[in-house]
């Protein structure tokens, strides 16, 4: 009572159900189940997305490679304006590719450190059922030295 007249406050020891604590672990292994699926079509859509920019590109590349012999058959400034607007159009192509890799790129890191967290939490529910199964362990253990304990003071008496 010392401890209580200096303001320190003893809390009583919480109860916790085991089936509780095993329904936490499991709700929690769904949830990281769930953040797992989340990041692995988040990593698939960078990698398609990581495809269509450098298709992208190789289309360009592949216009660009042409390109000489139309310059070489313009014969007026109109001719090379639209071999100009037609390279602008695989240069927008690409950097719209390139917005949507670098979305696609920001969700799969956003998925990631949600995996990371429900990870996390999931180990932290691990450590809590194993912490009382080792109490119910223990109980039981005692219980049963007790027992023990019991029935040899019983048989020295009888």
């Amino acid at each position: 009572m010392a401890g209580a007249a200096r303001g320190v406050h003893d809390p009583a020891p919480m109860t916790i159900r085991p089936r509780v604590v095993r329904a936490l672990r499991d709700a929690r292994e769904r949830l990281r189940d769930a953040a797992a699926a989340t990041h692995a079509t988040a990593t698939t859509a960078v990698e398609r997305s990581g495809v269509e920019l450098s298709d992208s590109c190789d289309r360009l590349e592949a216009f660009l490679d042409d390109a000489s012999a139309s310059l070489s058959a313009a014969r007026t400034v109109y001719d090379i304006d639209r071999l100009h607007d037609l390279s602008g159009v695989y240069r927008l192509e690409i950097s719209d590719a390139k917005a949507r890799h670098a979305a696609a790129t920001a969700h799969s890191e956003h998925t990631a450190g949600a995996l990371r967290e429900r990870t996390r939490q999931l180990r932290s529910a691990e450590k809590l059922v194993e912490l009382v199964d080792d109490h119910l362990a223990r109980a039981e253990l005692r219980s049963e030295q007790r027992l023990n304990d019991d029935l040899a003071s019983s048989a020295k008496k009888g």
